[in-house]
């Protein structure tokens, strides 16, 4: 659409919007768009070829106004309820308005108006001018088939998002492992790992959906769970996941890649397990790091029937140390190394007061798990690294 440079009021609480041919009256303060713009930041590009991504996408219709981020690969929607006497759109640069939005007082009342393609903000206390874009310049968003759907409560997402999302790769020639892969059945799992460690969730669902589904979600999306709130509809299409709350929509492409067989990296038994206190574990291995050499971040663990003892032996530089925690150990004594930052985000990212460490021998994998009940089944798995 063409936008006319006829200028109309908006009202936002006492923040007063106007823009050509959009009129709006609500109730609302520079933190309730500070929240509305930050919810659809993660999906605007810092630099961009196409200059007009680098653009939010403001709009009314209805009886709500809409912002929305793309770039190209990710939509994120959020929505501030309004009265519109007449619809319209406008593009304003996503990050000098965030910015601004976000250095100016929460509780100060705002208007914006927007004429000769400026976008202007007024408060008490200053004036800012932004320049803007026709509407129509902004891309195409993607059209979603059907999706098998689930709606989660707010502590599941935020639980998939805490104790899973960490453990996926950061390296792009492993597209599939920079994903959280899920599995919708009978209950909802979710697991993502580096080929080094592990993280998986299985969250049980009230109701079962009519299909199943099984789906590799970017690591970035997921990880905006954490900040949704209320009940969230996760739904995953042939091509797209789609999550929706009361206030944002995130429709993001799959990963098309095959993810690894991570059923088969999990040991089937173990004959020493060991139960100790999770902070205090964690504590001690910040601690002992401290003293790791630059070229290796080992710690060795030396489990026994009186305790675990944590040690750090620097080579280079003749540094060392050494921490004692008791512990209950079930199986003969075991000594194993591990890059302490991989048990340390285990621990980090993982509920309860006390977590179980399954183990076999000094060169299988570990298994890490809560002790106590927390409602979800969650493990950890850390592979170790060789003692010599």
């Amino acid at each position: 659409m063409r936008l006319k440079t006829t200028v109309t009021s908006l009202h936002i609480g006492g923040c007063i919007i106007t823009l050509h041919t959009i009129m709006y009256i609500a109730h609302a303060t520079i933190s309730d768009l500070s929240s509305a713009i930050a919810h659809v930041m993660p999906a605007v590009p810092p630099k961009s070829t196409l200059f007009v991504l680098e653009h939010i996408r403001l709009s009314a219709d209805g009886d709500r106004i809409e912002l929305t981020g793309t770039d190209t690969e990710v939509v994120i929607t959020s929505h501030l309820p309004a009265h519109i006497a007449s619809p319209g759109a406008v593009l304003v640069p996503a990050r000098k308005l965030h910015d601004i939005i976000r250095a100016l007082p929460d509780d100060l009342s705002c208007e914006l108006s927007c004429a000769d393609n400026k976008l202007v903000l007024k408060t008490s206390i200053g004036r800012y001018e932004l320049p803007t874009l026709n509407a129509a310049e902004f891309p195409d968003l993607p059209q979603t088939e059907h999706a098998t759907s689930v709606v989660l409560a707010e502590n599941d997402v935020h639980a998939i998002a805490d104790y899973v999302t960490y453990a996926a790769s950061t390296e792009q020639y492993r597209p599939a492992m920079t994903g959280v892969k899920f599995e919708i059945g009978s209950e909802l799992i979710a697991v993502a790992t580096d080929g080094y460690r592990l993280a998986t969730i299985s969250v049980p669902l009230g109701a079962s959906p009519s299909n199943t589904a099984e789906a590799i979600v970017p690591a970035r999306i997921v990880a905006l769970l954490a900040k949704t709130m209320g009940d969230v509809t996760l739904g995953l299409s042939r091509t797209h996941a789609i999550i929706a709350s009361d206030t944002v929509r995130i429709v993001a492409r799959l990963i098309d890649e095959q993810y690894p067989q991570w059923r088969n990296v999990l040991p089937s038994s173990s004959d020493k397990q060991a139960t100790i206190a999770r902070q205090d574990l964690l504590r001690a291995i910040k601690r002992v790091a401290l003293f790791t050499s630059s070229a290796s971040n080992l710690v060795r663990f030396r489990w026994n029937n009186s305790g675990v003892v944590l040690s750090v032996t620097d080579l280079d530089t003749g540094a060392g140390a050494e921490e004692t925690l008791p512990c209950e150990l079930i199986g003969d004594p075991i000594e194993i190394g591990f890059n302490y930052t991989y048990i340390a985000d285990a621990l980090a990212h993982m509920p309860g007061e006390r977590v179980t460490f399954a183990m076999t021998s000094p060169s299988r994998a570990v298994l890490i798990t809560p002790a106590d009940e927390t409602g979800y089944a969650i493990t950890k798995l850390v592979m170790p690294m060789r003692i010599g």
